[in-house]
């Protein structure tokens, strides 16, 4: 993952924001037009904000189903 030391909370913020809007108002167009550094914003914005549960990070066990 990218370092998250490499910008400030609010250039992190701004980063993700705007990847979000290209995807939001263009679609899939928009989804061709985000950066990797507006990806890892995202990415870091999701997991400091405890969005995803903490069990979802770890690795499924051998023979484990989703279904």
């Amino acid at each position: 993952m990218a370092d998250p030391a490499r910008w400030s909370d609010d250039q992190m913020i701004r980063l993700a924001a705007r990847g979000a809007a290209k995807v939001d108002l263009l679609g899939e167009r928009g989804a061709t037009l985000v950066t990797c550094d507006e990806v890892a914003a995202m990415a870091a914005v999701i997991l400091l904000g405890r969005i995803v549960p903490p069990g979802a990070l770890t690795a499924p066990k051998k023979g484990a189903s989703d279904v």
